[in-house]
């Protein structure tokens, strides 16, 4: 990107798993439990990092704040480049 004129451009892949609205506090809570357990142990830790990803166990809250600034971030590029989903 560098040698095309952008600068400090930096993109990061990322996946999370989402409820629908309205699921109860209880259910999300217990969901992100058991998924940062998966996350943290040491089995799938190895895995991922063969793929070359990097497991981020976080709150269901921590996530939804990186959603919004992912929303916020790439907004004007998707606006700018009138992307549509197919």
């Amino acid at each position: 990107m560098a040698e095309a004129g952008y600068k400090n451009f930096e993109a990061d892949q990322w996946y999370g798993v989402v409820a629908p609205a309205g699921t109860p506090r209880d259910i999300v809570l217990k969901l992100n439990q058991q998924i940062n357990l998966a996350l943290n142990s040491a089995e799938l830790k190895k895995r991922l990092t063969t793929e070359g990803a990097v497991a981020t166990p976080e709150t269901p809250e921590a996530f939804g704040k990186l959603i919004a600034q992912e929303i916020d971030r790439w907004r004007p590029v998707i606006t700018s480049g009138r992307v549509k989903a197919d």
